[in-house]
């Protein structure tokens, strides 16, 4: 018994081993730290923009929820930023309807609103066409607001704000009074440009695409471009 403890007391490689593992376990552990602290420090330093990014999260829903429910109601949806109000909410149209081809003139920042709903029109199919009745006085298209499934008006808050809108149908961004959005239910929307900023001066862009109404947000102000 003594001398099978003496051997094992003995083997220098058993301490080698230990002393050898012992270290590269503290290399691990170091390197994890500082990958850690890598890590954690720019998200340390975005803190400031949380309410921001949120309500750019919170409007990219809404964007791809109003390009799904043209399609579920056949109906055409509006998507309305108020930017004297700081806030959102979607429109449904009682009726077919279509944009006007000559875009939106932007006045001082605003779009004549009803210069806007004079150039917009009623859709015309082919059975009026051929029964004569788009001859005939047609009131304006109307749009009703839609609250269905929690979907109401939201409100960015005193910490958010809308800093521009500019969607395809306008000539240039709208600062102040009303921007709209409209989906159609063959599919289709408006290439668009959405900037949301704070009092910190970060800025966030919400990109719409026309054609499959994706949303993309970047964490920058992003111009649209010039056409």
């Amino acid at each position: 018994m003594l001398i099978s403890k003496s051997k094992e007391s003995n083997r220098p490689g058993l301490t080698g081993n230990r002393s050898g593992l012992t270290l590269i376990e503290l290399v691990i552990t170091i390197s994890i730290l500082a990958l850690v602290v890598t890590i954690m420090v720019p998200a340390v330093g975005t803190l400031g923009g949380v309410g921001l990014r949120t309500s750019a999260s919170r409007l990219a829903g809404t964007i791809s929820f109003a390009y799904d429910l043209a399609a579920r109601k056949n109906s055409v949806v509006r998507l309305v930023f108020d930017l004297d109000q700081n806030s959102y909410w979607l429109e449904i149209a009682g009726g077919k309807f279509t944009l006007n081809r000559e875009k939106d003139e932007v006045s001082q920042g605003r779009v004549d609103e009803e210069a806007h709903a004079r150039g917009s029109r009623l859709f015309v199919d082919r059975e009026e066409i051929e029964s004569g009745s788009i001859w005939q006085p047609r009131p304006r298209t109307t749009f009703a607001r839609y609250s269905e499934g929690g979907m109401d008006k939201v409100e960015l808050g005193d910490e958010v704000h809308f800093q521009d809108v500019w969607v395809a149908h306008q000539t240039e961004r709208v600062t102040a009074g009303k921007a709209y959005l409209y989906f159609f239910p063959t599919g289709m929307t408006e290439k668009a440009y959405v900037h949301l900023a704070d009092d910190d001066q970060q800025a966030y862009t919400l990109v719409v695409e026309s054609l499959l109404g994706t949303v993309k947000v970047y964490p920058s102000y992003i111009e649209e471009p010039l056409e």
